[in-house]
């Protein structure tokens, strides 16, 4: 049977699982959970997701659902950590701009060596270039490390930023904000490692309980 109902719109404290551990020892850690509304909900034929986040880069609820009987049931849900993923590139006399051009992307953020660093007024000892993915997005860690290394897979102008000289690090940066009761984990496969050691990332990770 095809669902007719959107998927529910409910608070986090009024779902089953706000129940069960972890969720209900997060709840009276941070009470703000307690009236937390999805902010999206994706339902899938007769299935579907909603998740649920009280501060942006947080960790989130995903709750699942499924349609049975004429309306969704919960089932189970997990607790997914919030996670900035970015390729970062340090700087030791590299142009920013050139950079950008190369690989036709818009930075989140980006300045040269030697730049002053307003309002301090102090003159930046080295450059920065970061490009971060699918902010702020529901997904899971290693998702967006897949989108962002699909960015750059085959693309011509990685290499000939590789060949830049004045760059001191590249790779990717992961900073994972998990939950005290329930980090989760961060795995990445086979093909993933493949492509950071052959595109001539490296990887670092953080990782923050919240």
């Amino acid at each position: 049977m095809v669902p007719v109902a959107e998927l529910p719109q409910l608070p986090l404290s009024y779902l089953r699982c706000s129940r069960s551990e972890p969720l209900r020892a997060l709840l009276e850690r941070q009470s703000a959970w307690s009236s937390a509304v999805p902010g999206l909900r994706r339902p899938d034929g007769e299935r579907g997701i909603t998740c649920y986040r009280i501060a942006r880069e947080s960790f989130f609820v995903q709750v699942h659902w499924r349609w049975s009987g004429g309306q969704w049931q919960e089932r189970d849900f997990t607790i997914v950590p919030g996670t900035i993923v970015a390729l970062r590139l340090v700087l030791d006399g590299a142009d920013p701009a050139r950079i950008s051009a190369l690989l036709d992307v818009v930075p989140t953020r980006a300045f040269a060596k030697g730049d002053t660093d307003l309002p301090a007024r102090r003159i930046r000892d080295e450059g920065l270039w970061i490009h971060e993915v699918l902010p702020n997005d529901f997904l899971l860690p290693e998702e967006k490390v897949a989108e962002l290394l699909g960015m750059l897979r085959g693309h011509p102008g990685w290499r000939e930023v590789l060949r830049l000289p004045g760059i001191a690090w590249h790779g990717i940066t992961v900073q994972m904000r998990g939950c005290q009761e329930r980090m989760g984990g961060f795995a990445l496969d086979p093909r993933t490692l493949e492509d950071l050691v052959g595109m001539s990332l490296q990887l670092d990770l953080e990782v923050i309980a919240e």
